[in-house]
């Protein structure tokens, strides 16, 4: 039997690899990046398509984790949507296996950032759907995706907004 989408990507994505630890460069280097992702989440609108695909990929991984990899009812296009996570996945493994002697000039535009964030959205709609709660809204799920990244405690959009700022004006020194 070949295993689905689904079925490869059910448990693809464990653990935090978000922490400043797996970034590359260091803290300086972690936080330039990790703001950066947070700003292409803080320049998403909330009725991104984008993020209605993740939050179906998120319960139809879930319901294939739930049933030990065997494979529930989906559509071609829920797989399709399951093959974007992957491949979000994917596209942010260069960043996260970047090491300090790489080039980062230009990063900034590098594809793995918005790969990244949306990456990380992605999980924390998935681990709503594992506790039984309900998928975080575009501004909960900026405040999540933030806390993960920059590893600190926010309660709204707008402080997230504001520590993006802080911390790429202090890059640019």
């Amino acid at each position: 039997l070949e295993a689905s989408p689904v079925q490869l990507a059910v448990g693809s994505w464990s653990g935090d690899m978000c922490n400043s630890q797996a970034l590359p460069g260091g803290r300086g280097m972690a936080v330039r990046f990790a703001a950066h992702a947070v700003r292409c989440l803080l320049e998403l609108p909330g009725n991104d398509p984008r993020l209605d695909r993740l939050a179906a990929a998120a319960v139809l991984m879930e319901q294939e984790s739930r049933l030990g990899g065997f494979s529930c009812w989906s559509s071609a296009e829920m797989a399709l949507q399951v093959e974007d996570v992957l491949r979000l996945q994917q596209t942010s493994m260069p960043m996260l296996d970047a090491t300090d002697g790489d080039d980062f000039e230009g990063m900034e535009q590098f594809p793995a950032i918005e790969a990244l964030a949306l990456h990380v959205a992605f999980e924390q709609m998935r681990e709503a759907v594992r506790k039984g709660r309900r998928l975080p809204g575009h501004e909960e799920l900026l405040v999540l995706v933030a806390q993960s990244l920059l590893k600190r405690d926010f309660t709204c959009g707008r402080q997230v907004a504001a520590a993006v700022t802080f911390e790429l004006a202090q890059c640019c020194f």
